[in-house]
């Protein structure tokens, strides 16, 4: 679905007079969500991706501030078209569709103004709220009514500015740290914090520095980095936050009920921070996501996990390599080869030699060939070099083929010399295989 959205897309924007062409591209993208079984969910991005704006369905997504989209079945040719009309335009307002749901990144609430009242008496009774036997601390002062200031008015930028001076000064004397902190937390409250997040999330200039504040902030801070987070199924546009909890050890209270008792997306959101932060009390947590039903959390806990030199981590990741989903085994595959963790390599061998799916095999393969054991580098040659023979025993021509093209994904030195030396002994089909891999990786 997300394929026939995107042509459509990208066609009407590049070609907007090409209207034959659009209907019929809208008719083929009707019929791909006819056949689904239900709504499909296109999120606006991935973490890590660098989208031109203009060239992909995600791409526009984010340049109209879509955090995601869904296209039930039903949803007509004509539908799609005004939907591919919205986004591929730079100012066309995103319309109200039947069958197709369009989910915005969230705008700055609107203030009222008895809110507007308790911020700028944060202190009850309009002082500062140090200690009355305290001398009056002019500078506090002044950088604390600058926020306040800035808070009223909604001007988020000098906000963050004039928030950072008040952490900044807060900092500066340990012995006055406490006074201060409290006095920026006053003036920062949690529904403040909430807005910055709404703010940022639509101004990626300010990201850096919200996710600054939000963590120095303290306590609140940290709530509402987490209940962003765990309110979005997707992370395109909220990377920021994952960043800065993944610095912030304050927050592992609030992030393990999610991996333990939460959504799905909130659970795979609370495994990858949590691997991030390298608690070893999350182990526990990690490894019982495993049995859960879902592939996207058992990948962030097997993603996380190799992340902790633990034994019971070391366990959970080679309950990952057995488990019954094939997919499951890749992943914990994939995650203990690209962390080298060479004390695996043993298992991902035993594994490897029982394993029934070519895929899986692949990546076995290629995740025992990343680890570049001496002893799982010669196992991988005889497994590839292994012809089965009547009676004698060896491999099935698929198994050694299978061994071919993951050596050939591994692209490391001692994979290219294991597939040297198969392209030099190993018979003809297997032989052909490898030197196919050597001439790619030559060029």
């Amino acid at each position: 679905m997300a394929q026939a959205l995107e042509r459509l897309v990208i066609v009407v924007r590049e070609t907007p007079r090409a209207t034959e062409v659009h209907a019929t591209l809208a008719e083929q993208a009707a019929r791909t969500a006819a056949a689904l079984s239900g709504p499909e969910r296109i999120e606006a991005g991935v973490e890590g991706s660098a989208i031109p704006l203009g060239t992909s369905l995600r791409g526009r997504l984010l340049a109209r501030a879509v955090d995601w989209v869904e296209i039930r079945p039903a949803a007509s040719a004509a539908v799609l078209l005004q939907l591919a009309g919205a986004l591929a335009s730079d100012d066309i307002a995103m319309p109200l569709l039947d069958h197709v749901v369009v989910t915005m990144v969230p705008l700055p609430l609107p203030v009222s103004a008895a809110e507007t009242i308790h911020v700028a008496e944060a202190d009850g009774d309009g002082g500062t709220g140090a200690d009355e036997d305290e001398p009056a601390d002019q500078e506090l002062t002044r950088l604390t009514d600058e926020v306040r200031s800035a808070s009223v008015q909604r001007d988020w930028p000098t906000l963050l500015a004039r928030a950072r001076a008040l952490l900044d000064y807060a900092d500066e004397d340990p012995s006055a740290r406490r006074t201060r902190i409290i006095q920026a937390r006053r003036a920062l409250p949690l529904a403040r914090l909430r807005e910055l997040i709404e703010h940022a999330l639509r101004h990626a200039e300010d990201q850096s520095l919200t996710a600054e504040i939000l963590g120095r902030i303290g306590p609140d801070g940290h709530q509402a980095m987490v209940e962003s987070v765990a309110g979005s199924d997707s992370l395109a546009a909220r990377r920021f936050l994952h960043d800065q909890l993944g610095r912030t050890p304050e927050a592992f209270p609030l992030l393990l009920p999610l991996l333990e008792r939460g959504s799905a997306s909130q659970a795979r959101h609370a495994a990858a921070i949590l691997g991030r932060l390298g608690d070893t009390r999350a182990v526990p947590a990690l490894a019982a996501a495993l049995t859960l039903d879902d592939d996207g959390v058992r990948a962030e806990a097997l993603r996380a996990l190799v992340k902790f030199d633990l034994p019971e981590a070391r366990a959970a990741l080679l309950d990952g390599l057995k488990h019954s989903s094939a997919s499951t085994r890749i992943t914990a595959a994939q995650a203990v080869g690209n962390a080298g963790l060479l004390a695996l390599a043993p298992s991902i061998m035993a594994v490897l030699r029982e394993e029934e799916d070519s895929s899986v095999r692949r990546a076995m393969a290629t995740a025992a060939a990343r680890l570049g054991t001496v002893e799982a580098m010669e196992e991988l040659v005889r497994m590839a070099l292994a012809r089965r023979r009547l009676f004698r025993g060896g491999q099935a021509l698929e198994v050694r083929l299978d061994v071919v093209a993951g050596l050939a994904a591994a692209a490391s030195p001692a994979a290219r010399r294991a597939l040297d030396r198969i392209a030099r002994e190993a018979d003809r089909p297997v032989q052909a295989a490898a030197d196919q891999a050597l001439n790619v990786r030559r060029r």
